[in-house]
């Protein structure tokens, strides 16, 4: 179940997936929090890695905020970085910044939609 009809923000089945997975919905829970707790961080680290033109510091820390973005559903997130991803291979600097530039409103999309799914889900 992909919140906000017609986009793509976050898939809460992903994270439901993994309460699974795990056999425990609090880990779930937890994972997702965290996830949530380190985006501004990660953001930060990526926008500073582009800031020294370095490539494989920039390419480490979108790497991992995909990966991590993939484990929990977070669509839009995951996206971007992908996008990212493509720039910074490609030695795009500037596209890649603008993408990461982007990532604060994707990355409040998907704080809200986790938010309201593990407000009432995972129990």
């Amino acid at each position: 179940m992909a919140h906000r009809t017609g986009s793509t923000i976050f898939d809460a089945a992903v994270l439901g997936d993994l309460a699974d997975q795990l056999q425990s919905g609090t880990v779930a829970r937890n994972y997702a929090r965290k996830f949530m707790d380190l985006l501004q961080p990660r953001h930060e680290r990526i926008l500073a890695a582009l800031g020294e033109d370095d490539t494989p510091a920039s390419l480490g820390a979108v790497l991992s905020l995909k990966v991590n973005a993939h484990m929990v559903g977070a669509l839009a997130v995951e996206q971007t970085c992908q996008s990212l991803q493509r720039c910074v291979l490609n030695g795009d600097t500037p596209a890649a910044t603008r993408h990461a530039e982007a990532l604060p409103r994707d990355i409040d999309a998907v704080k809200d939609a986790i938010t309201k799914f593990l407000s009432g889900a995972l129990h």
